[in-house]
């Protein structure tokens, strides 16, 4: 392995212990600030360092901006402002754990979303890897009792999740169908501008975020920067940095250690993983191996050749 390929994985795993870990930075935030709040003081230290670094080294083309504005307004309330706040307030009532685990079948939902507005097809890995995925998104939520999806008694916490699951893999999609000439950095930035913009309009709507964030501790202002440095910042440029050395889909199966970062942190802190947690990750992370395209299915063809 070539020392580039090395640090580009060692970028990737970082950046899903970020994203792992943002659940339980984000139980203890919400137990001191409001949803809302806390999302502008978050975002708004995110995009302030994205505009500053990359727009003083030339990395963001106004004329990017001016082409694809609305496809951005758009992209950003989907899928920083209306995701961000699923995370929140979702984490008021469900666990870290279920949220991470809820959230590592975005690129399910991804896929799904792919199939009906891009029109792809959905081999048999894929269609194996829906499956898993899904099974284990019922597991985790219902602990195993199917009455409970029946009688569709879902956690309210679950469900927003999943709701802001579903949104992240809209923005996704939406980003490649409505951008154009674009770099993923210019797509992260200028969306997440967007979505700054309307944290703060419904903050000032719904909450008094200066009062909530001049009452916060300041351990809980620590909490919310190493979110917007760590989870917002490093880990997308990082992750970006990976697509970029090892390609897209190697990249992508990395996703799938977040949830299990979010346990090991959970465990630490003396709250261990339930038994359907666990049979729950591992049906979700084989989901999104077969939905990857890491294992193969021979087709009937390709096996009568052999």
């Amino acid at each position: 392995m070539r020392k580039p390929d090395s640090l580009a994985y060692v970028g990737i795993i970082v950046s899903t212990f970020f994203w792992g870990t943002n659940f339980n930075a984000g139980a203890l935030i919400i137990r001191h600030m409001t949803p809302i709040s806390a999302s502008i003081e978050r975002f708004l230290i995110s995009t302030t360092l994205l505009l500053l670094i990359f727009g003083l080294q030339g990395k963001l083309r106004l004329s990017v901006l001016r082409e694809n504005l609305w496809a951005y307004v758009g992209l950003g309330l989907l899928g920083f402002t209306a995701f961000n706040l699923a995370t929140f307030f979702g984490l008021q009532t469900t666990t870290p754990i279920n949220g991470a685990l809820i959230l590592a079948t975005t690129p399910l939902w991804t896929m799904l979303l792919a199939v009906v507005f891009e029109r792809e097809r959905i081999d048999t890995a894929r269609a194996i890897g829906l499956f898993f995925g899904l099974l284990g998104v019922g597991l985790v939520i219902t602990r195993g009792d199917v009455q409970m999806l029946l009688a569709l008694k879902v956690a309210r916490g679950d469900a927003i999740i999943l709701a802001g699951s579903l949104a992240w893999a809209a923005n996704m999609v939406g980003t490649r169908r409505f951008v154009k000439q674009a770099t993923p950095l210019e797509n992260t930035t200028f969306s997440m501008l967007f979505g700054t913009i309307g944290l703060i309009v419904l903050g000032f709507m719904f909450e008094r975020p200066l009062a909530s964030i001049a009452a916060t501790p300041g351990n809980i202002h620590a909490a919310v920067l190493y979110l917007a440095v760590g989870g917002s910042l490093l880990a997308y440029l990082l992750w970006f940095r990976g697509i970029h050395q090892i390609g897209a889909a190697r990249t992508s199966i990395f996703f799938n250690l977040a949830p299990v970062f979010t346990m090991l942190v959970s465990t630490v802190l003396g709250v261990p993983p339930n038994a359907w947690q666990l049979v729950g990750a591992v049906a979700v992370i084989l989901g999104v191996v077969f939905a990857s395209g890491l294992v193969g299915i021979p087709t009937r063809a390709r096996a009568a050749q052999t």
